[in-house]
């Protein structure tokens, strides 16, 4: 074995222990005894430690850079995610609704393409009629500074820029639990 291979596989294996750290079980829900059990109920894991969202720019597919941080003050959901992936297509839809109705309330949500290119991403965004931002992130870099693997994964951001949850699959973003958690998490201002 290759001391490059070596070094990879160290790599990954502290990344994964991070994550573990970081997303373990153990102890009262952080989300609250109102909003734990509909994350509970969605599959969702909140994080053991508050840690703060890696900010990233990325091209939207205008070419326009958008920053993680011009969204501070709002909730943010980040989705990591590609063309060819059939569970992603499955919840696009969902999410699009989700957007629709709660972008008002102060929810963003952000679709961040793992290693496409526009010429790719386009015309999926134009099929599905998605109006949130759909970002390019080409070379990946942004998904490995999330531990993204596989897609779709999906981060929430909170208001003051800490990432309060992550999910790995797909989901049904506009479930009657999925509904009820960003109708309470908009309205208390969190």
């Amino acid at each position: 074995m290759t001391s490059g291979t070596q070094r990879g596989r160290r790599v990954i294996l502290l990344g994964l222990l991070a994550l573990a750290w970081l997303f373990g079980g153990g102890g009262a829900h952080p989300a609250g005894p109102e909003l734990g059990p509909l994350l509970d109920a969605m599959g969702i894991l909140p994080p053991v430690k508050e840690t703060e969202a890696p900010d990233f720019t990325l091209p939207d597919l205008a070419g326009t850079p958008r920053r993680l941080a011009e969204f501070r003050g709002q909730v943010v959901l980040i989705n990591f995610w590609a063309t060819w992936c059939l569970p992603c297509r499955a919840e696009m839809p969902a999410m699009e609704r989700l957007h629709r109705d709660f972008k008002s309330k102060g929810l963003v949500v952000l679709a961040v393409d793992v290693q496409e290119s526009a010429r790719t991403v386009r015309p999926f965004v134009r099929e599905l009629k998605l109006s949130f931002p759909a970002l390019l992130d080409e070379d990946g870099s942004v998904a490995y500074m999330y531990a993204v693997r596989p897609v779709p994964a999906t981060y929430l951001i909170s208001r003051d820029g800490r990432i309060a949850w992550r999910a790995f699959g797909a989901r049904d973003w506009d479930s009657a639990d999925s509904r009820e958690y960003f109708s309470q998490l908009l309205s208390d201002g969190k």
